[in-house]
């Protein structure tokens, strides 16, 4: 699951659902299971449910255009018609003084025909926009807990999410970088996630456009009418900012944990390989919020399956304790969506992943444990630079509409960028150096 949330914070979240809170933990990333083709080919990956019961969650409540034919006098040889004037006197039944002739109707001359014009232009394609995925749930308490990665703590000192100046500073930094905006992980309408996702738009300046990675269907007691109602609120309640990240005119929404979508019960299909379950429950969350996609829906993993319903995918873990070089295939995955685009007619958005490295080693401590499925710790050496620009190198020949770097603060899954004490600013410095090439400047 994308990020992790402490202890202190997770109770919050859940409180402010109208939950009772889990064990004190930190989300993280499951390892997707491999298809026929091959160990670079992940599905998407399931997140585990935490320990106790947690309360249901409370649901959010023409006219056609005029002839351009000419009329016509009216033959002399037939009788006159009532829309036309004659050209010349005529007697009239009752005997009388003939009547005065009315002027001869001369006839517009007809339209020069004009040839079909040339189809217009092709939009031009969107801006090469760079994001980074941003986790707004962090306390001061959070390095205290032993799970954050490899015991590395932020180079500005520890913070709380909620503080204007912490995120004033992170989109300072991410600017500085080369980023364009941020994928907020968001839980739920009114809870912590929210607000502070309406604290990064009110304070990012122009240029800077963020959006959201969907999470409430992962929560416990999560439903479809739930879902519905949370997606509605989000779209009515943030999307018409200003510094809500567009494409072409249209909001772009990202989503995870495909497969853990509920149906009314709060039913989750049985696995990650039931892809045609959780596409079809999709689909009616889709024509309930959004049927005519005003918004672009992102979805997470690799199945193509899920374009029938969403607008472009997107894979959240690149790399994993089994496979160290799935990163590899991005273009597999962007195939996917250019095929589809190309049989179907329909725009989709293919969404490159980029990755400094991975340690979530110490969240396998028994007080770290969260909400995902149980999958194999493991740690990715950054080589001081080289595994980044490993991921940049597979990624930018496929040409994404967007890039996604996982992450700006995932302390721990050991992804961030944010400066630290271990590594001070040399991501943020890469990650400018990339950005600009992406751009081809």
């Amino acid at each position: 699951m994308r990020g992790a949330v402490p202890v202190a914070l997770l109770a919050f979240l859940l409180f402010g659902c109208g939950m009772n809170p889990p064990s004190p933990s930190a989300f993280k990333a499951q390892p997707e299971a491999f298809s026929t083709r091959g160990p670079s080919e992940l599905s998407s990956r399931s997140t585990l449910m935490p320990t106790g019961t947690a309360s249901p969650l409370p649901t959010a409540t023409s006219t056609p255009p005029a002839s351009m034919t000419p009329e016509r006098p009216a033959s002399p040889t037939r009788p006159p018609r009532p829309s036309v004037t004659p050209t010349a006197p005529r007697p009239t039944r009752t005997p009388g003084p003939s009547p005065t002739p009315a002027p001869t109707r001369t006839p517009a001359p007809s339209p020069t025909a004009v040839s079909n014009p040339s189809p217009p232009p092709p939009p031009p394609p969107p801006p090469r926009r760079v994001l980074a995925n941003y986790f707004p749930w962090y306390d001061p308490g959070t390095w205290s807990t032993g799970c954050t990665s490899d015991a590395d703590q932020p180079r500005d000192g520890v913070y709380s999410s909620d503080d204007p100046g912490v995120i004033a500073r992170h989109i300072g930094q991410a600017r500085a970088a080369g980023i364009d905006g941020l994928a907020v992980h968001w839980f739920a309408p009114g809870n912590r996630t929210d607000g502070n996702l309406e604290k990064i738009l009110n304070l990012s300046p122009e240029g800077f456009y963020s959006t959201v990675t969907f999470l409430y269907h992962i929560l416990p007691g999560a439903n479809q009418p739930g879902v519905v109602d949370a997606l509605r609120y989000l779209i009515s309640r943030h999307t018409a900012h200003p510094r809500f990240l567009r494409v072409a005119g249209r909001p772009v929404i990202f989503f995870s944990d495909m497969y853990r979508v509920p149906d009314a019960a709060g039913n989750r299909p049985a696995s990650d390989q039931d892809v045609a379950t959780a596409v079809a429950r999709w689909a009616e969350i889709r024509q309930a919020v959004d049927p005519d996609h005003h918004t672009w829906w992102i979805a997470e993993g690799l199945k193509p399956d899920y374009l029938a319903v969403f607008d472009g995918l997107y894979v959240y873990k690149i790399d994993h304790a089994c496979c160290p070089t799935a990163y590899r295939g991005a273009p597999r995955w962007a195939g996917w969506v250019r095929d589809w685009e190309r049989r179907t007619g329909q725009p989709k958005l293919w969404v490159g992943t980029v990755m400094p490295g991975w340690d979530d080693l110490n969240s396998a401590q028994p007080q770290c444990a969260d909400l995902r499925v149980s999958s194999a710790p493991f740690a990715r050496d950054r080589e001081n630079g080289a595994y980044y620009a490993r991921t940049w190198e597979a990624v930018l020949p496929t040409q994404p509409d967007l890039i996604l770097i996982h992450s700006f603060n995932e302390w721990v899954e050991g992804s961030y960028i944010e400066p630290s004490v271990r590594f001070g600013d040399l991501y943020l410095q890469l990650t400018a150096q990339w950005a600009a090439r992406y751009r081809g400047r």
